[in-house]
């Protein structure tokens, strides 16, 4: 057996790559990482990997260069038996887009992590702009909860708006309903609906899930009968209460 093993490890070593295979593995969901990007990558790094011996390719520099790539959230890098190197790349999924009031423009991930915009692909994702002003390092490596988690209890607009996000996003029928979340003077948020010529002032993230099964009910019960316009706006800021001015 450790003759057999041993034979097998230095056939791989001496195999010589004859293919580069790219594969990135939910190009279904979004466009922010193309094969040739990763192609690109590895042209500007010098990754001559083509008629080059498996036992010169160092796999983890050849990961960790791919996962410097903004957009990319995981990379898989391996040696296959008839020669060919397969790269593996995961997406980031972006669930938010902030515009600040810098005019600086950027995502939210799944995770919370900032992510850049990209020329290659932009998400329709729910939009957060108003007065947010942006604090921290704009870069892939910055997540909104361990600012948050740094603050010693003083908020961190982009965290609520990333758990407001986050909660709509898992949500179908506020993800189809809600499409825009404006922060106001106060800081409060105010959100945006697709159905309605109305505002939903929500206030802060706290008690999230309660002001939406609120609203929810105001939707079902209310607005049916009196007509989806009535109303100018219907506050959800207090807690128990839905609180609807009508339009003049």
């Amino acid at each position: 057996m450790i003759t057999g093993f041993g034979f097998i490890t230095e056939k791989n070593m001496s195999l010589v790559c004859n293919k580069v295979e790219i594969r990135v593995v939910d190009s279904l969901r979004s466009g922010f990482v193309l094969k040739t990007s990763i192609a690109k990558i590895l042209q500007k790094k010098n990754y001559n990997l083509i008629g080059k011996n498996f036992s010169e390719i160092d796999l983890l520099m050849l990961k960790n260069d791919i996962m410097d790539y903004p957009p990319v959230q995981n990379a898989l890098v391996y040696k296959t038996i008839d020669g060919r190197i397969v790269i593996e790349v995961k997406q980031r999924c972006p669930i938010l887009r902030i515009m600040d009031n810098n005019n600086e423009s950027y995502y939210i991930d799944e995770n919370g992590f900032i992510m850049q915009l990209s020329g290659n692909y932009t998400s329709q994702v729910l939009i957060a702009n108003g007065y947010i002003s942006t604090k921290f390092p704009i870069n892939n490596k910055t997540n909104v909860l361990d600012i948050e988690s740094k603050t010693q209890g003083n908020r961190v607009v982009q965290a609520d708006l990333y758990k407001l996000a986050k909660y709509v996003n898992n949500n179908k029928f506020w993800n189809a309903q809600i499409q825009q979340i404006f922060v106001n003077f106060s800081g409060d948020f105010e959100l945006i609906p697709r159905v309605g010529a109305n505002v939903i002032l929500f206030g802060d993230y706290n008690d999230c899930e309660n002001k939406f099964n609120n609203l929810m009910s105001l939707y079902k019960h209310g607005l049916p009968a009196v007509g989806w316009n009535k109303y100018e706006t219907i506050n959800l800021k207090y807690k128990g209460q839905v609180i609807c001015t009508k339009r003049e």
